[in-house]
């Protein structure tokens, strides 16, 4: 059922699909009922199938918590790890400490798959996934180790303010085209730690790639609220100019979330350890 089919179930569990059909006809005949439909081209779950799964998962996902536990008692760095990350997140901070674990534990083997959702990390088997956000976490049975809190900061092309004017204070952009991340619902501002302002977004241009609103910026199509580390090159060349340079937008912070387990897998601890980067109250 997790898998969604008996070629998948087999390469999931190590064993050939055909003894996963096996098994799955013993168990159904020591019901007297079944708990799958299959043709050949395609599996439907039963009423059945759906009731005892649903009773048993949660006992699967306990045996598998006690399989994770009883490995990450071995302190060897080795297996496979499977990760789950924003693109930007990989590309900027996640890279760099998986290029430090590699060449330290050259026996370990990294899968990272690209998201933006909070997975499900026992059903999807994932050891660790990374999120990151400018407000909180929704309540989870997942375990979250803040890893960084970056500044953001405002910025426009020469030729957008040679249009509009320099701005003095946040509310002067409220009129201005935006360039706005996925979620953003309002922009705000910050002085040495306290807001001192806030304007609702109207966006002209709303998407979660950074590299699509870095590039509409620099074309002056709006202004955006971005990492420096994006920008920064842009400013060098002079194609973006920061707005409101004494002051910051409120963080984007980066957790790590893994299951809830008593013993953390070597294999996780050691990506954790590698991340350098120091975290930033605020």
């Amino acid at each position: 059922m997790e898998a969604g089919s008996f070629t998948a179930a087999g390469d999931r569990a190590g064993i050939p699909k055909q003894s996963i059909s096996i098994s799955l006809t013993r168990l159904e005949a020591r019901l007297g009922n079944r708990l799958l439909d299959r043709t050949t081209r395609k599996v439907r779950v039963t009423d059945l199938g759906e009731m005892l799964y649903a009773r048993i998962a949660p006992l699967l996902n306990e045996l598998r918590e006690a399989d994770n536990d009883a490995k990450s008692t071995q302190q060897q760095v080795s297996g496979t790890l499977r990760l789950a990350a924003p693109y930007e997140t990989g590309w900027l901070h996640l890279a760099p400490a998986l290029m430090k674990l590699l060449k330290a534990y050259p026996d370990l083997k990294v899968e990272i798959d690209d998201t933006r959702e909070i997975p499900d990390l026992l059903e999807q088997r994932y050891d660790i996934a990374f999120v990151k956000t400018d407000a909180g976490l929704p309540d989870s049975s997942l375990v979250s180790k803040r890893l960084m809190a970056m500044d953001r900061a405002f910025y426009a092309a020469p030729a957008l303010i040679a249009k509009r004017g320099l701005p003095r204070q946040l509310q002067d952009i409220e009129s201005w085209p935006m360039i706005v991340d996925g979620e953003d619902t309002f922009w705000d501002i910050f002085d040495d730690g306290r807001e001192i302002g806030r304007i609702p977004v109207r966006p002209s241009v709303r998407t979660p790639n950074v590299g699509i609103r870095v590039r509409a910026a620099t074309e002056g199509l709006g202004v955006v609220r971005l990492l420096s580390t994006y920008v920064e090159d842009h400013v060098k060349r002079e194609e973006l100019v920061r707005l409101f340079p004494t002051f910051l937008s409120s963080p984007l912070k980066v957790y790590a979330l893994t299951p809830s387990r008593r013993l953390v897998p070597p294999k996780v601890r050691a990506l954790l350890n590698a991340f350098e980067a120091p975290q930033i109250d605020i």
